[in-house]
């Protein structure tokens, strides 16, 4: 027994199809959605290559942990009237405090102390490291696959991001004079990536404003004691400190509401290996305000091979069928997925 409603909808045993016309046009909306997702990941990629940049001219005048506190506050304060109006259920309080703590204090503070032993550039090219983290933790835990095609496409933005970053020349990345730095700065990047696929479930359930505003308010928080025991300043001086306004909120606040954006839209998976343009970008604002820093031959091919899988992936990084893909697939964007924004 099958009795046609109209020819969008029908009625059968096994329950509501759709035709072929509405098919369309869902497949189109989430179409749409992946390149809104790609494009707010894109325009994340330049502000954390400015971010890390911007972050080394303030350590002139300002000590990290102070650093860490004020790019952190201010973010979470501007966000602060949409949280007022939304409540978070009780289970997801857990995941709550491991992304705030991850996030918001262990990342920052670990980075900015980092950023202090090494270069500009080696900061910018290091954050790399981040996006490799997210793709490997959403791969392992979140469930998230590819094509095969977007697999190769993924391997070609960590080969580029790998040529960029150590020029092949591994001994000189890890030399005696930066080897602590680097270190730090990549540790930073595994706790920010623990603080991605996090995100990346709470954004499937919860407004992106609120979150990205108790996760920040709430690291400021635990961030505050330590500040004051490790008798850190807690007002800011110097002839740099102004900058701490453009990181919070052209670095910090932007970014984070583009990428959790992305997160929701094109999963950790996708966000985060086209976050690792960021290096190509934040070696490129290197040379501006540090112009005795060179691009090498090496480093313009690696990036030259990070721009072209990035493109590839959006175009063959498509998800395996509905059918293949396992439960929970964070890769497929619902149509109510987009955050409501206040």
């Amino acid at each position: 027994m099958k009795a046609s409603v109209n020819a969008d909808l029908s009625v059968s045993q096994d329950g509501i199809s759709l035709s072929p016309r509405r098919f369309r046009l869902r497949v189109s909306a989430r179409a749409d959605a992946r390149v809104v997702g790609y494009l707010a990941v894109s325009v994340a990629a330049v502000l954390y290559g400015l971010w890390a940049n911007l972050s080394k001219l303030v350590e002139n005048s300002v000590p990290p942990l102070t650093i860490a506190l004020y790019t952190q506050f201010l973010p979470g304060l501007l966000y602060l009237p949409a949280l007022a109006r939304h409540g978070f259920p009780r289970k997801d309080v857990p995941l709550l405090l491991v992304i705030s703590g991850a996030g918001a204090v262990a990342a920052p503070v670990v980075y900015y102390y980092g950023l202090v032993g090494t270069t500009a550039s080696n900061a910018a090219l290091l954050s790399n490291s981040e996006a490799v983290f997210t793709v490997v933790i959403a791969f392992a835990f979140l469930g998230e696959r590819l094509t095969r095609r977007g697999y190769v496409a993924l391997a070609g933005v960590v080969v580029g991001a790998f040529v960029v970053t150590t020029e092949l020349r591994l001994t000189d990345l890890a030399s005696v004079q930066y080897l602590a730095g680097n270190l730090l700065l990549i540790l930073g990047t595994f706790f920010w990536a623990v603080d991605n696929n996090g995100s990346t479930i709470l954004s499937k359930r919860s407004r992106i404003l609120p979150m990205i505003s108790v996760k920040l308010l709430l690291g400021s928080a635990l961030l505050l004691p330590i500040l004051l025991v490790a008798g850190a300043p807690l007002v800011p001086s110097g002839p740099d400190a102004w900058l701490l306004l453009v990181i919070a909120f052209a670095g910090v606040a932007s970014f984070t509401i583009l990428f959790y954006f992305a997160l929701r839209r094109i999963g950790a998976m996708r966000a985060g290996s086209i976050l690792s343009t960021s290096s190509l970008w934040g070696v490129v604002i290197s040379l501006i305000l540090f112009p005795g820093e060179t691009l090498s031959p090496t480093q313009i091919a690696g990036g030259a091979l990070m721009v072209l899988a990035t493109i590839a992936l959006y175009v063959f990084g498509g998800t395996e069928s509905a059918a293949s893909a396992p439960a929970g697939e964070t890769l497929k964007p619902a149509g109510s997925d987009g955050p409501r924004l206040p």
